[in-house]
């Protein structure tokens, strides 16, 4: 496993580690909201490698090189990453396929997204920044 990849799944398996932690009888379960932590383990696989980081929300951080930017556009969707749909600029038709994937919590709920994109343009202009590392 490549080492970024390998930093990366390291850091989100401790991070839900922490997440999955049983609370004690004497502790109250957290509410769900802006100070839930939120775990998201990123990829994009432009056929010429895969690359990874983690994204954390609430609070914000991880490995994304722009954490609140990203932790916006998730919180904009609710962790709905389907819903993303940012920028309507044309985009050329060279088909150069990316997929993006994002898997782990967001406020207390499973996230699992997979798409294949078109181009490097289609994703961004879909995604923004959210997957730009």
């Amino acid at each position: 496993m490549p080492f970024a990849r390998r930093t990366a799944a390291l850091a989100l398996a401790a991070a839900l580690g922490g997440l999955a932690a049983p609370a004690s009888p004497a502790q109250a379960a957290p509410r769900p909201g802006p100070e839930t932590p939120s775990v998201l383990l990123l990829t994009v696989d432009d056929g010429g490698g895969l690359r990874a980081t983690v994204l954390t929300c609430g609070p914000t951080g991880g490995l994304h090189p722009d954490p609140i930017t990203a932790c916006r556009l998730v919180a904009r969707v609710d962790g709905d990453l389907d819903a993303l749909d940012v920028d309507g600029a044309p985009c050329t038709s060279q088909y150069d396929p990316v997929v993006a994937r994002a898997v782990g919590i967001w406020q207390d709920r499973p996230v699992s997204y997979t798409r294949t994109f078109g181009n490097a343009c289609l994703m961004q202009r879909t995604t923004a920044s959210l997957f730009t590392f």
